[in-house]
Order: structure tokens, then sequence, then C-alpha cells
């Protein structure tokens, strides 16, 4: 008898259904850019790795003091996120095919596509915070007033509880940037799409040259707020990635072809040089290096097809959710393996690829048959690979 025919489960009913649907999700979509969905993954295991050492700092049983560079891996990461939707955006709105979306069709997909798993995910976060208090060490929760949820869930940069400049759900903060951004890129598109992006550039441009000569802002709500919040340098980093979309278009198909290890090497080394060095500039010029490295670079014989490719697509696709999630599980990840910390730098490394790796499993599940059923349900058809882009 067959395996084939052994196995009347795998042929039919709902184990069937679950295998196909993640047979499908692992295809690498015709107009995706391999590489860049692999950095955009490793962003987001930047964040995870941060996250979790300084759970283990916290719990004093870290052999020796957190280096500096630990504390700018997740910023790095976060960067490189902001850089790549510099680069998508110009990348999607002016290749064939796009010339009909307007501004408000633009800002629209966007705001779908950002917001509904960010909005889950804050009141999940509120949910779980109150329910584990007392439980794990945190700091004391305080219920969010009316006043924090409208700016959390509007994106309207506010001071919190604790006396900083960020929303309920504290990873939020890089969204206030993205849908800021976002909210420019539509204005822009209403003005022409190509003249826009010029004008997108210097407005990004501006806002960051001002910035130096605006103070932080004292009061929890305001003008004032909001123009030191959006005048910070890290707006040069989306600003950054559209210029690489614009070198990326005037060299059209006379992109250099390597093998797509070697990108991802150079990608890797890159954001972790945007980590380790010191410095605003340096950082913006090393995570420039690793989004050009990923798409000014040709993965040789177009790397559309196999485990690496399909790996790389899997964990780009992933890393929003991996992003949003990542903080659901890493306090009880922290907490079981805490003991196994002191046995060494191999024991160490271990543990970090263990929560990359189940970071990335939840974030991949939520993303499949959490995220996209969402985002489509709410645009009521199916959406499309521009359209799954995130931040």
């Amino acid at each position: 008898m067959s395996a084939k025919a052994s196995s009347p489960l795998l042929q039919t009913g709902p184990l069937r259904h679950i295998l196909e649907s993640v047979r499908d999700a692992l295809r690498v979509e015709q107009g995706q850019i391999v590489a860049l969905q692999l950095l955009r993954g490793l962003a987001a295991c930047a964040v995870v790795v941060e996250h979790l050492l300084q759970r283990y700092d916290k719990r004093g049983v870290l052999p020796a003091e957190l280096p500096e560079f630990v504390s700018r891996l997740g910023q790095a990461g976060v960067f490189a996120f902001f850089a790549i939707s510099g680069f998508i955006m110009v990348f999607i709105t002016t290749r064939p095919g796009t010339a009909g979306q307007g501004g408000g069709a633009f800002l629209k997909a966007r705001f779908l596509r950002v917001a509904p798993l960010y909005y889950l995910t804050t009141v999940l976060m509120v949910i779980f915070t109150c329910a584990t208090q007392g439980l794990a060490m945190k700091d004391a929760f305080r219920f969010p007033t009316l006043d924090q949820w409208i700016g959390s869930l509007l994106f309207i940069p506010h001071r919190g509880a604790n006396g900083l400049i960020q929303p309920i759900y504290v990873l939020g903060w890089s969204l206030h940037y993205e849908m800021f951004f976002y909210l420019l890129f539509a204005a822009g598109l209403l003005v022409h799409r190509r003249r826009g992006i010029l004008l997108i550039l210097a407005v990004l441009g501006g806002l960051a040259a001002i910035g130096p000569w605006i103070d932080a802002p004292s009061q929890r709500w305001g003008l004032a707020v909001i123009a030191y919040v959006f005048t910070r340098p890290v707006m040069l980093f989306f600003m950054a990635g559209m210029i690489v979309a614009l070198v990326r278009q005037r060299l059209d198909d006379r992109l250099p072809e390597v093998p797509l290890g070697l990108i991802a090497l150079l990608a890797l080394s890159a954001l972790g040089l945007a980590a380790l060095l010191p410095g605003f500039m340096p950082t913006l010029a090393a995570i420039i290096a690793s989004v050009g490295a990923c798409v000014l670079l040709k993965p040789r014989g177009g790397a559309t097809s196999g485990a690496t490719a399909q790996f790389s697509t899997a964990l780009g696709n992933a890393s929003y959710s991996i992003y949003l999630t990542h903080s659901f599980v890493l306090g009880a990840f922290a907490a079981v393996t805490a003991g196994m910390v002191g046995a060494g730098a191999g024991v160490l490394v271990a543990l970090i690829l263990c929560a990359c790796a189940g970071c990335f499993l939840l974030g991949w599940a939520v993303w499949h048959w959490v995220e996209i059923p969402m985002t489509r349900r709410l645009r009521g058809r199916r959406s499309t690979p521009a359209e799954r882009v995130a931040p």
C-alpha cells in the first residue's frame, strides 16, 4: 500500500487544507525582491535580540554588562524598516501598472495594512499586562486613559503615563513615523506622481534640518509635541530609502548579478555595522548600504525558487507580525531560560537563536492566519503582493 493511500487524513479534511494553505503561502510571488524580504526579517529579529537581552539583563543573569551596541541593535532594525518603507513606497507607486492609484487610495491601502494588527495587539497588550501584573518583572501598569487611547489609535504623538512620548503599546512609536510618512507620501501623489516624490524628499530633508532648533516640549499633547517628534533625524531614513529606489530605477536592468548568499552577507554585515558604529551619520550610511545591497544587486539566476528564497520571503512576510507579537512571548521565554544563561556564550547564542526562531514561527502564523485574512476582509477583496508589503 502506498504512503499516499495509507494517509487518508492527508488527502481530505482540515489537515490537507492547512498543508495546502502553508505551501501556497511559502511561494515566492512575482515582483518580490527576495533579498529585501530577508532584510525585513533580519531587522525584526534584531529587535527581538535586543529585547531578549534586556530581559536577561533585568533579571541579572548576564555574565557582564550589556555593551552599548546592544541597545542600538533594535534601533538599527527599526531604522532599516524606515529605509525599506521609503524604498518600497517609491517602488510600488512608480512601476508600470500603478499610475491609476491616487493619494487617497494609497493612504487607505497603507492604513488598512498597518492599523488592524496594531490595534489588535494594543488591546491584547493591555489585557495581557493586566492579567500578568505581579507575575512578571514589569513596571507598575496604569490602565490607559481615554485620551491615551485616542492618541495611540490615531497615531498622534503624545506623552504617556510614564512621561515618555510613546503610545499605549510602546512598540507603536515607530508606527507614528510610518503613518506620518504615508500621509506625506499621499500628499505628494496628489501633487504629481514623479514631481511629488521630489517634493516629499525636500520636505523630509527640511523637517530633519529644522529638528536641532526644536526642543522637547514639556506638555503631554499639542502641536509642539507633534513638531518635535516629526523633525527628528530619523526622517532621513525614509528619505534615504526613496533615493535608493530612484537609483534602482535609473539602473533598471543593468543591476550586477551576484549570488543571493553574498547579498545576504553584505546586507547583514551592514545592518550589524549600523548598531556598532557610533554617531547618526555612520548609522545612516550603514543602513543605506544594507538596503542598497538588497536592491541594487540582482541575485544570480533570479533566485526566486529554492529553500533560501522561500525562507527569506517567509521571514520578510512575517516581519511586521514578529515586531508586534514578540513581546508577548519573550518575557516567558526569558523567565524559563534565565538559569541557562550563565552556562557560557555558546548557550546564550543558542538561546538567542531559539528565541528568534520561536518569534518567527509565531509571527508567520499570525501573518498567515490573522493579519492577511483580517486585511483582506477589510478590503473586501484579495490583496495584491504590493498591498501585503508591511513597514
